[in-house]
């Protein structure tokens, strides 16, 4: 048989197919701002938390470094070049986007290795003075574990961003994928009709 749709029929497989294209174009505008946010987040986890793992690392050895130098020798080593590393790494790890409570404890950790090379390759006499220096190393230390701690924190509320993106891309695929198969039968339904209406039994 050739049967053939009526206007009113093709007015709405024309409908539906527009819906599915409009369906299909949305989803993919949808998808690619998830993608892009999953691709921002990734980003920011390895420049601004990784990385800085790393910045931490060296400034911890350099620490550890200072300590073994006092209660080696009692003096305060903290050559020109290390004085110049330490602020190159402080600098860098100021540029990395940081929270409120970060630059704050940043902030505080400069001005701690600041007062520490003031004292550099001076003598350091008598148990009281050494004692001050390692207290102060110690309380430089502690900065640095809170930073350490945010980095961790940070990098978990990160990750939460990209699972959550990722669980509603996936969700939206389902749907878009439900939509199509009832569009599809839609226009199977639509196609078929003009059988049995095109040709009535006088």
């Amino acid at each position: 048989m050739n049967a053939k749709l009526t206007l009113k029929q093709r007015i709405l497989v024309g409908f539906v197919l527009a819906l599915a294209f409009f369906l299909v174009l949305g989803s993919n505008l949808v998808d690619r701002r998830h993608f892009s946010t999953i691709h921002k987040t990734i980003e920011s986890i390895h420049d601004d938390r990784v990385v800085v793992q790393d910045y931490i690392y060296q400034l911890r050895n350099f620490l550890h470094d200072t300590e073994v130098g006092v209660l080696g020798t009692g003096k305060i080593a903290i050559s020109n070049e290390r004085d110049k590393q330490i602020t190159a790494i402080l600098d860098d790890f100021a540029e990395t986007e940081l929270t409120r409570e970060e630059a704050t404890f940043l902030k505080r950790l400069r001005q701690q290795f600041s007062s520490l090379g003031s004292n550099s390759s001076s003598s350091l006499r008598g148990q009281g003075a050494k004692s001050k220096i390692l207290e102060h190393i110690h309380s430089t230390k502690k900065t640095l574990d809170a930073l350490e701690e945010i980095q961790i924190e940070e990098s978990g509320h990160l990750t939460q961003v990209s699972e959550k993106s990722l669980s509603v891309n996936r969700m939206l695929s389902n749907l878009e994928i439900g939509f199509m198969i009832v569009l599809g039968v839609s226009i199977l339904m639509l196609a078929f009709q003009p059988i049995k209406t095109l040709y009535p039994i006088h």
